[in-house]
């Protein structure tokens, strides 16, 4: 009866080393994936911020709107700005937003007044930056994918309890939060 204990108590110990380690090698692969999928979005925004300066260039050579090319720089500047102060994912997510909106908004003028269909200056780094729209939107999705899974395994019982152990926390999800956008309205309430 006794060797049954022991055999008992040897497996059991086993197999909780066994989930121990497999689920720390989880959270590794977890961690490293959102770590990676970041830096993914990380480039694709630098790539957007470069393109954007032919771009701009391009759009007032045109003679579109001043007012948008204007707030097309400011958004630009904006997130250089945010991510530069390193304020955070949700901070550098509003910003990107504005940018992406100040874009599109250009775009829409651009297409209304048909004024740079055969512009190519105009076209080439437009077509580019609609490119790396999609290429930033599709790295956001798989870094809040990433991120998601991974904030799932440190909050739950029993993996949160490895976690814990190896000081791993949830990451912060790539969006606009409300708290953001409220600060954003009183600041522009303010102004």
């Amino acid at each position: 009866m006794t060797v049954f204990v022991v055999v008992f108590i040897v497996v059991l110990v086993g197999l909780l080393v066994a989930y121990i380690v497999s689920t720390a090698r989880r959270l590794s692969r977890y961690s490293e994936q959102t770590e990676q999928s970041l830096r993914l979005v990380e480039v694709e925004l630098e790539r957007r911020r470069t393109l954007l300066v032919p771009f701009l260039e391009a759009a007032e050579a045109s003679g579109l709107s001043a007012e948008a090319v204007r707030q097309l720089g400011g958004a630009r500047s904006w997130s250089m700005a945010v991510r530069d102060r390193k304020l955070g994912l949700s901070a550098q997510a509003a910003a990107e937003n504005s940018l992406s909106a100040a874009f599109h908004a250009v775009l829409t003028e651009a297409d209304a007044g048909r004024n740079v269909l055969g512009n190519w200056a105009f076209q080439g780094p437009a077509g580019e930056l609609g490119v790396t729209e999609r290429r930033i939107a599709g790295a956001v999705r798989v870094y809040n994918d990433t991120a998601y899974r991974l904030s799932q395994a440190v909050g739950t019982f029993p993996s949160s309890i490895v976690a814990k152990s190896r000081s791993m926390t949830a990451p912060e999800p790539f969006v606009e939060t409300r708290e953001q956008l409220d600060e954003q309205l009183s600041s522009q309430v303010a102004a």
